[in-house]
């Protein structure tokens, strides 16, 4: 199974996040790194882990966070690393400007294990999360339609053995929920919860050989496989699904077919999902997140490889299809991996883009008119963003990771409008 996108690494080509498609291609890289490529999600911890070499655990403590919430652009927020040299963020919900979760991984022992970060309306601070393998276990994406109801998706085991995760939170705890894993090879890239009794939840699974679309829904008691689309004999993956309700999500990734990639759409009507038809403008083409304020307003962002360039690529439902939105890129190396719109005329994209050698945060916001770059802070020696939720226009937190040295990376978590 290759890689997940989740991971968010980006294409090989696209450096350290990157890192792994080149170093470890076999391995498990998290899309929580976005080291990702069209690559998998686990895989970073490993790739790390092979790179900088085992660390000993190490709590950072979490302090309040800055002060004045008017600033323009996107602050850092004192974060939590329980690992001393590879933690990253790939997921967040908020509940409101008071509540949120984050979840990625961390490496403890050569060991990757799941990392939930949890935000009170003053710190983030670390909550205890469930590890039920002994080699590696990783979070990918998070929905908290309450703050006594959290769900978050991943995977557990390596290799031939990788299972889906599904981990709940009541307010309290965060406990293991069975789902389903159709297949020895299964990977949850995205989750999406509208209320406590539905959700679902989207990925891949290996059958012959190949990735295949893997959607699993929540009844408010159990999670069980639906029937989804794959198009043609190729490889089939979803790396991001919205719910406006139990009666419509939108979810998005790529499909393969002659050597290259393409955007992949489907939707749910309340019954049964459908393959729609979307835009595919490049040579190579994938939608890594979206979000849907309604049923008939959805954007979803990715990246498209024209030439030598690797742009960002954002396209937009009506209600009945998808058109291509024009976009901002800094330069000819920006991804955008993750998407939250609060509203119509509100939305807020991150990603990364490439500056010369290194990564660098990318925020576009979306204002009902157009799609504009917003200041981020870059902290560390390479930094990206995997994941975003905005409750309003004035109250968005960005997540992913930054590379403090040559053998450090910590998780980042930034706050801003």
């Amino acid at each position: 199974m290759r890689t997940p996108r989740n991971h968010r690494y980006s294409l090989a080509d696209e450096s350290l996040h990157r890192l792994d498609a080149h170093t470890m291609r076999g391995a498990s890289i998290p899309r929580s790194l976005r080291v990702h490529e069209l690559a998998t999600k686990g895989a970073i911890a490993l790739a790390i882990v092979l790179a900088i070499g085992v660390a000993q655990p190490q709590l950072a403590a979490a302090s309040t966070r800055p002060a004045s919430p008017k600033q323009v652009g996107y602050r850092v927020a004192t974060s939590t690393n329980p690992s001393a040299t590879a933690n990253a963020l790939s997921g967040v919900s908020c509940h409101g400007p008071n509540f949120c979760a984050a979840v990625g991984f961390y490496v403890i022992a050569a060991v990757d294990k799941t990392l939930v970060e949890m935000f009170n309306g003053l710190r983030w601070t670390t909550s205890e999360s469930v590890n039920p393998s002994l080699t590696s276990n990783y979070l990918v994406g998070v929905s908290c339609p309450l703050r006594t109801f959290c769900m978050a998706v991943g995977a557990r085991g390596a290799g031939a053995k990788q299972l889906t995760l599904i981990e709940k939170w009541n307010g309290r705890v965060w406990t293991t929920s069975p789902g389903v894993s159709p297949s020895s090879q299964n990977t949850l890239e995205a989750v999406s919860c509208p209320t406590t009794r539905f959700c679902a939840a989207v990925g891949e699974q290996v059958q012959r050989g190949v990735d295949r679309t893997l959607i699993e829904t929540w009844n408010g008691a159990r999670w069980r496989t639906s029937t989804s689309t794959n198009i043609g004999r190729g490889e089939n993956q979803l790396f991001g699904v919205s719910c406006t309700s139990s009666k419509f999500c939108a979810t998005v990734g790529e499909r393969v077919a002659s050597g290259h990639s393409a955007t992949l759409t489907e939707a749910w009507n309340g019954r049964k999902w459908t393959t729609r038809s979307s835009k595919s403008p490049g040579s190579i083409d994938l939608l890594s997140g979206v979000s849907c304020a309604t049923s008939t307003f959805c954007e979803a962002v990715g990246k498209r490889v024209s030439g030598a360039g690797t742009t960002t690529l954002i396209e937009r439902w009506n209600g009945s299809r998808w058109t291509t939105v024009r976009s901002s890129n800094p330069n000819a190396h920006s991804t955008l991996w993750a998407v939250s719109c609060p509203r119509v005329r509100t939305c807020r994209a991150v990603g990364d883009v490439q500056a010369g050698t290194l990564n660098r945060t990318l925020v576009e916001g979306w204002n009902g008119v157009r799609w504009s770059t917003s200041v981020s802070a870059n902290p560390g020696m390479r930094d990206g963003f995997n994941g975003v939720s905005c409750s309003s226009a004035s109250a968005c937190k960005p997540v992913g990771y930054e590379v403090v040295d040559t053998s450090t990376f910590d998780s980042l978590i930034e706050w801003g409008a």
